[in-house]
C-alpha cells in the first residue's frame, strides 16, 4: 500500500497555468482590489492573456519528496526560484524572486501568494496551491505538439 503522491507526476513536465485565487474550497476570484473596480478589470484582463500567470517546475524525487527549481511569467516580470514538495505530507514551499516589479495588484499578489504556499493537493491535471484560507487554483496548458 503506498500512501504518497507522485509527485514528479504532479508537477513535472508540463507548464501550469494560474486560472483564479480563491478562497479554500472556493470557485470565484478572491477579492484584491477592494473597491476599485478598474484594477480588477485591468487584473482579469491581464490574467485572460494567455502567456501571463505560467509556472514550470523541475526537479528530482528522494524518499517522497521532491526539490528543484521553478520558473515562469507573471505579467511583466519572470520568476525563479527554488521548490519542494513531501508526498506523504502534501507540504509545499517555494521561495521565488521576480526580474521586475509588477504593477498589476493580481500579479504582486500572485508572487506573494507563491513564496507564501504551505502546502498542496492536486493531480497532472490539475494543482491547487494552498496558503491560509486561499487556494491558488491552476490547470495544466496543453501542448502545441
Amino acid at each position: 500500500c503506498n500512501n504518497t503522491d507522485d509527485v514528479q507526476k504532479i508537477f513535472t513536465g508540463k507548464t501550469w497555468r494560474l486560472n483564479y485565487i480563491t478562497q479554500k474550497n472556493g470557485h470565484e476570484m478572491f477579492n484584491f482590489w477592494g473597491n476599485n473596480e478598474a484594477a480588477r478589470v485591468e487584473s482579469m484582463k491581464l490574467l485572460s492573456n494567455p502567456r501571463n500567470y505560467q509556472i514550470n517546475f523541475s526537479g528530482a524525487t528522494t524518499d517522497d519528496i521532491i526539490n528543484g527549481n521553478i520558473s515562469g511569467t507573471v505579467v511583466m516580470a519572470k520568476i525563479n526560484g527554488t521548490w519542494s514538495a513531501n508526498a506523504r505530507n502534501q507540504k509545499f514551499n517555494a521561495a521565488v524572486k521576480a526580474d521586475v516589479t509588477e504593477k498589476d495588484v493580481l500579479a504582486q499578489r500572485f508572487i506573494e501568494l507563491l513564496n507564501s504556499v504551505d502546502s498542496y493537493s492536486g493531480d497532472e491535471h490539475n494543482l491547487y496551491l494552498y496558503y491560509e484560507n486561499l487556494s491558488m487554483v491552476f490547470y495544466v496548458v496543453p501542448s502545441n505538439n
